[in-house]
């Protein structure tokens, strides 16, 4: 079996919160969640801490650099047909330097700012946004 550790970040600037929107293609292969709402993050690499990787993510696909407060929400998920166990992070952060959001197209085709999820109402969002919206501490 393998453990995969996933480590995202939840930005947030004057009470808004960054959604990004999944592209439906990702590097010639379908995506994964295609077209739904998420927050910056991804794979941690080797020799890298997830607090790191949050940041790194948060540069590549957003061009933002953030500072992160703590963590907000953790899930893992058993996938059979890959014999892996992904576990997710999801840090609470804010923008340290004001810069324009620049997404890589082969990720992600929109960004957003929002005050919750019922701004996003008939939307897709990937499914633990629900539950880091729905939490108090956020």
């Amino acid at each position: 079996m393998i453990v995969k550790l996933i480590a995202h970040t939840l930005i947030e600037k004057n009470g808004k919160y960054l959604l990004i929107k999944r592209s439906k293609i990702k590097r010639s292969l379908p995506n994964v969640y295609p077209s739904y709402w998420d927050i910056p993050g991804g794979s941690v690499e080797e020799n890298e801490l997830p607090r790191e990787a949050a940041l790194r993510e948060a540069m590549e696909e957003v061009n933002q650099k953030i500072q992160i407060d703590r963590i907000i929400h953790e899930d893992s998920q058993f996938d059979s047909s890959k014999d892996t166990v992904f576990t997710r992070l999801v840090y609470a952060g804010r923008i340290t330097e004001q810069r324009d959001i620049i997404l890589d197209p082969e990720e992600h085709s929109d960004f957003v700012w929002v005050t919750s999820l019922k701004d996003l109402e008939g939307n897709l969002i990937v499914p633990y946004l629900t539950d880091i919206f729905a939490d108090k501490s956020v």
